[in-house]
């Protein structure tokens, strides 16, 4: 159903209900499209927040203009001007990064470059104080407690106390001007991320007396950095097309998530000469992080248990950027980018299912169709399908069986090009190289898959062929390469095996893992192999 309402000003809220369907549930659904600019494309959304309490949704343009929206029916309430400007064309001069409200939403402050930050009441959206005038301003935030008020200023962090408005302290970094910054969730921490060109660097402070608690150097300007709702990790978006995830207490790097895509703008669009991760944000549990596309318009859904990508959705127009995600407290999800239009939805969260147990002879023995994950990708899907010889009367196909064949840059991370992927999350007690059987069907053009670890690629165990048949599953753990199939576990506890489609049309009944270089599955079971890895609670005892 579409409905297209006319607000008084002339401004077109577009309501769209329908399932986007990616990975193993229906994640997103798109509540409305919402036209924030009014030049589309030519203009865009550089910030977007909920306010605390889940009632209005706040939006910037690119003519300097923070528009006020009710989050439940996205009808416009107000707007404010943090300067005067009608550009007609893009403008950098008009872009408006810092949008947000207080918690106890008495204020909502706008922030742009060389303009400084103001903050209005709330209200009555009358200005209340003008911060660093001349100054870039592309962050700022309240803290929870509603105590203080941190904004940019150059690549300066200035910090006043409320409600007063005092300045109570100052820090500098050091790699280019401050392009975020984040209070912790139970007010204790306030991180900020800075960075111009090949370079940036991160802060995170103490709030209780604003001293330094630890620095770190990132290989790309840092361009986005938020708390999860726990403050046990941040996550720094950055040039260079990755995202860090770094642990608050040690200052270590957790990981790295790698984004693959375009990075070409089109004409129009904010030029950019070194795509970046603009835009991420947690999910309301912690559970789940949601990043920007490089130049894609793809919204990217990362799994925190094992940090696999698990799902996506087209949150801006092909090729163009997503510049803002912001997650209500209920899990509904806000986009803003390079098409000049606000995309709303709700975010179910997937279900998370208990890990496999490694059996007490260290094997490990997949059920295809019982993933974690699966996760389409490149136009093809993992389908379950009935099969009366597949182990349980279930296997998987690589559908649509068209003749497409995948053998190199499968898992570039790029979801319109990859393969398709199936995620089958493990607790290994045993450390070691382990021979990867599998059990499958196809004719000659339909007979191989790749089989990686914690999302990457391993050409040990990548091209996995079987003996072309159509009436009878085979197993086999050869390869294109002409070698036998393995991999490397190289520590105990949790890791994630992949399955990634090589030829389409193949189906995929199951996956071993043995550290026996002697065991032949197809002499077990009628050929069906052992039976399949439960899921439980990983207790087992640890060699």
């Amino acid at each position: 159903m579409l409905i297209i309402r006319k607000m008084s000003i002339g401004i077109v809220v577009f309501v769209l209900f329908t399932q986007l369907t990616f990975g193993q549930d229906e994640m997103f659904s798109l509540i409305r499209k919402i036209n924030v600019d009014h030049l589309g494309t030519v203009g865009q959304i550089d910030g977007c927040e909920f306010s605390k309490d889940n009632y209005f949704i706040i939006a910037s343009d690119n003519h300097a203009t923070a528009k006020i929206y009710i989050r439940q029916t996205g009808e416009f309430v107000n707007q404010v001007k943090h300067i005067q400007m009608n550009n007609t064309i893009f403008m950098k001069a008009g872009k408006m990064n810092a949008v947000g409200y207080s918690f106890d939403r008495k204020y909502f402050y706008t922030g742009i470059n060389d303009e400084g930050l103001k903050v209005w009441d709330a209200r009555t959206y009358t200005l209340v104080h003008h911060f660093a005038p001349g100054k870039s301003v592309d962050c700022a935030d309240f803290s929870p407690d509603n105590k203080w008020l941190a904004t940019a200023a150059d690549n300066e962090v200035w910090i006043y106390s409320l409600p007063d408005f005092k300045k109570v302290h100052t820090y500098a970094h050091d790699l280019g001007e401050v392009n975020n910054l984040d209070f912790s969730y139970d007010g204790k921490y306030l991180v900020s991320c800075a960075g111009h060109g090949k370079k940036g660097d991160m802060r995170l402070i103490n709030v209780s007396d604003w001293s330094v608690i630890h620095r770190g150097v990132i290989g790309g300007s840092a361009k986005r950095v938020y708390f999860s709702p726990d403050a046990k990790l941040y996550a720094v978006g950055s040039r260079g097309q990755f995202c860090r995830i770094v642990d608050t207490k040690t200052g270590a790097t957790v990981k790295e998530l790698v984004h693959g895509g375009n990075v070409l703008s089109l004409p129009g669009d904010d030029p950019d000469e070194n795509a970046a991760i603009e835009a991420l944000k947690w999910s309301a549990d912690g559970q789940y992080l949601f990043t920007g596309s490089i130049i894609d318009g793809i919204m990217r859904v990362w799994r925190r248990d094992d940090w696999s990508m698990i799902g996506y959705v087209q949150a801006q127009q092909a090729n163009r950027q997503i510049e803002y995600i912001d997650v209500s407290s209920d899990n509904e999800v806000i986009v803003g980018g390079d098409e000049g239009v606000l995309y709303h939805y709700t975010f179910t969260p997937p279900k998370l299912l208990k890990r496999f147990a490694q059996e007490p002879d260290g094997m490990v023995c997949l059920e295809a169709e019982n993933y974690d994950t699966s996760l389409r990708q490149g136009g093809h899907r993992w389908a379950v399908i009935s099969e009366s010889d597949a182990a349980g009367g279930k296997c998987l196909q690589a559908l649509p069986n068209d003749g497409v064949e995948k053998d190199a840059k499968f898992a570039e991370y790029d979801p319109l090009k990859d393969s398709p992927k199936l995620d089958y999350r493990i607790n290994f007690t045993r450390a070691g190289n382990y021979h990867v059987w599998i059990r499958a069907k196809g004719n000659i053009s339909d007979n191989s898959v790749h089989v990686g670890i914690d999302g990457k690629a391993v050409s040990s165990s990548d091209k996995i062929e079987f003996g072309p048949s159509t009436s009878n599953y085979v197993w086999s753990k050869a390869t294109k390469d002409k070698q036998g199939a393995f991999i490397s576990i190289s520590s105990i506890g949790f890791h994630t095996i992949n399955v990634w489609m090589d030829e389409d049309g193949t189906k995929l009944d199951k996956i071993l893992l043995t550290s026996d270089a002697g065991y032949d599955p197809s002499n077990v079971n009628g050929g069906k192999g052992p039976r399949g890895s439960i899921r439980k609670t990983p207790d087992a005892t640890v060699e």
